[in-house]
């Protein structure tokens, strides 16, 4: 007992120590995180009037409201999230790393081309979504339009483009794939100068062409960038948001939204901040499955490869 008192002591002491300075992280952690959390999942739970301060209790009963919606536009905005992931997350993984590897092998010129293709990535979505309304602007003012009418003369009316269930989703792929292939192409690039360049000079000695070491020596040696990409792009497809907001708004009858603009709907349009938080709740919980199924994949196939 004596040994391990003085061990409780010097503990003690140790994290008397380190107080000063673990305290401030923790009560911020505490009061922006934990807190929250805990009164969203509270909020899910009731009828919250926020204008009367009462929060009543409800059970589950926002929950079902969400999931026995008459007018659908739940399961439309979780299969747009789905439909999101699938299309935007490999295009940016091919095109990034696509793009990453053919600059890696440019002998000038490198830094003009990951600055001109990281530039989206540091333009406000705001600014980014203003292009994308004007591309796709239902009038003749709409460049796509115009091109298609009145230059190319492919069509004989112009195409409410942003106004239709799935041209409207197209759009917010293509804007949401144009913003983050230089994320990708940036994470890409740093982990191909990590490679030894004395694989591509062995490859290229057994008469190797580019699309051997592509396949060969670069695509195995990233594949845990490869993972960390997916895993990030994964998640941010359920924090789409601005694309549906600055684009469609959901239109038609909520055949292009998607998870967060229904919860800005439901909480900001409806006041029904329950069913918002109930929603909130639910894309926590869909985006840590995904991340552990991904991690749990990801594990088995290194164990597969040893």
């Amino acid at each position: 007992m004596g040994a391990l008192g003085k061990k409780i002591g010097r503990g003690i002491k140790e994290w008397g120590k380190a107080a000063p300075f673990v305290l401030p992280g923790l009560i911020l952690v505490a009061f922006f995180v934990i807190y929250p959390m805990i009164f969203t999942i509270r909020i899910s739970l009731s009828e919250y009037r926020i204008v009367q301060g009462e929060i009543n209790f409800v059970g589950l009963q926002n929950y079902k409201s969400i999931f026995s919606d008459t007018s659908g536009r739940f399961w439309y905005a979780l299969r747009n999230n789905v439909l999101y992931a699938l299309v935007t997350t490999p295009a940016i993984i091919f095109s990034g790393l696509i793009f990453a590897f053919l600059i890696n092998n440019l002998r000038r010129g490198k830094t003009i081309f990951k600055v001109g293709f990281y530039l989206p990535v540091i333009t406000s979505w705001v600014i980014v979504g203003l292009v994308f309304q004007y591309m796709f602007n239902s009038s003749d003012r709409g460049l796509i339009n115009y091109i298609l009418v009145d230059v190319l003369h492919l069509m004989d009316d112009y195409v409410p483009w942003l106004l239709r269930e799935w041209s409207g989703n197209a759009a917010i792929w293509i804007m949401g794939i144009w913003k983050n292939v230089g994320w990708a192409m940036i994470i890409f690039l740093a982990a191909l100068q990590g490679i030894p360049t004395d694989l591509y000079e062995a490859a290229r000695l057994d008469g190797a062409d580019k699309v051997h070491e592509f396949l060969y020596i670069t695509v195995p040696m990233v594949k845990p960038t490869i993972y960390y990409v997916l895993v990030n792009m994964m998640i941010g497809s359920f924090n789409v948001f601005i694309q549906v907001m600055m684009l469609t708004g959901g239109k038609p009858n909520g055949r292009t939204s998607v998870l967060q603009y229904l919860l800005y709907d439901r909480a900001f349009n409806q006041f029904n901040f329950g069913e918002a938080s109930a929603i909130g709740l639910f894309t926590a919980v869909t985006v840590l499955f995904v991340t552990v199924v991904l991690n749990k994949i990801f594990k088995l196939e290194e164990e597969g490869e040893k």
